[in-house]
């Protein structure tokens, strides 16, 4: 099934176990996997399993950090990468609500994260200093007094960074807070749909019924109706729904955009 991921990310023949293949395993990756919480709305989220995850994404869908991750994860090793999974907080503070991976070889260490949404579309050294990626944005990592590293992002992201622990952990420790993000109703992501795509030079998300595109050359936004939002979907974000699943998806997604819209016009 990892072969047949593998393939379908256009990766064929396997690339080496190498900085290059680390390079264009992730980069095809993000490029073909998408980065949304339809599981999550939809109720629909299971374990962090990877076979069951894996065949997820073959059915043209995507998934959150702890999912994404996971098939990461999972594909890398395949391909013979040492892959390990840190904790990590988006925003920086709180309970952990992100999955970093770091991959290990040569003597040098790698940040791998597919679960950002508006994250970097190459891997990121694991040292201290600014990063540019390929286009105009860039990332900053440093260790922080208490050995945590602090990765922080440009200004056309929606949130900061996020802080990440030093040591990792085993793929089972994040059980408990994936269940908490993807059941709680306080949480972000039972609470609004998102689904977002990375580029070189923009980030293009669906929030509830909010297409946006933003950039250092590009800010734009608009309400999608319903006749388009199947569409955006399919066209721009490359995930593939059944008749009823985009159906429920769009109620929801309607019901949270009038919601947003009346504590607007109250405050």
């Amino acid at each position: 099934m990892l072969d047949d991921l593998r393939r379908r990310i256009g990766l064929d023949p396997a690339p080496a176990a190498d900085v290059e293949g680390l390079h264009a395993v992730h980069r095809a990756y993000l490029e073909h996997v998408t980065y949304e919480d339809i599981a999550v709305q939809l109720r629909e989220s299971g374990p962090l399993d990877e076979a069951e995850l894996t065949a997820r994404v073959l059915s043209g869908r995507g998934g959150y950090c702890f999912e994404l991750n996971t098939v990461l994860a999972a594909l890398l090793r395949s391909l013979g990468f040492v892959v390990r999974y840190h904790q990590a907080v988006v925003g920086g503070e709180g309970p952990t609500n992100h999955m970093v991976l770091i991959v290990d070889f040569g003597g040098e260490r790698w940040i791998a994260d597919a679960g950002l949404g508006e994250g970097f579309i190459d891997p990121v050294p694991l040292r201290e200093g600014v990063h540019p990626g390929r286009g105009p944005f860039s990332w900053t990592l440093e260790v922080e007094p208490a050995g945590t590293w602090w990765l922080g992002q440009h200004e056309w992201g929606s949130v900061s960074g996020f802080r990440m622990q030093p040591e990792p952990s085993p793929h089972e420790a994040f059980a408990p807070h994936h269940r908490r993000l993807s059941t709680d109703p306080a949480s972000s992501f039972v609470q609004t749909l998102v689904v977002q795509k990375p580029y070189d030079d923009r980030i293009v998300t669906l929030r509830s019924r909010t297409l946006s595109v933003r950039g250092p050359s590009i800010d734009d936004k608009r309400v999608l109706e319903r006749g388009e939002f199947g569409a955006v979907l399919r066209d721009v974000f490359s995930v593939a729904l059944d008749a009823g699943r985009l159906q429920r998806l769009w109620t929801l997604a309607a019901a949270q955009h009038e919601a947003f819209q009346a504590r607007a016009a109250a405050i």
